[in-house]
């Protein structure tokens, strides 16, 4: 069994590696295949969109590095997330204008 790393050990590692610089540390890593899974469960829907809607949103997706369904996705949770907030500050004004 390896021997656990001590704080002192982790010190030790981590100055080493804030010596090297970006292009040392590209130059000595290996690539790799690893994937990373979202294991979350979702559930498939369709949604009739306009095509023109679609496109511009694989536009706007590219741009940013994501697929376009992950953008709608990321849209939809943000439009339920306002949606959650603009409820919550009518039903406090109503309690409060009931008060």
């Amino acid at each position: 069994m390896a021997k656990r790393k001590t704080r002192a050990d982790w010190l030790r590692e981590s100055d080493e590696w804030d010596k090297k610089s970006m292009e040392e540390l590209i130059a000595e890593s290996e690539p790799t295949d690893i994937k990373f899974i979202d294991r979350r469960p979702r559930k498939a829907i369709s949604l009739r969109i306009d095509e023109a809607i679609i496109k511009e949103a694989k536009t706007a997706a590219d741009g940013m590095g994501l697929g376009y369904q992950t953008l709608f996705r990321m849209w939809l949770i943000e439009g339920l997330r306002r949606h959650r907030e603009q409820k919550s500050e009518r039903r406090s004004k109503k309690t409060r204008s009931a008060a």
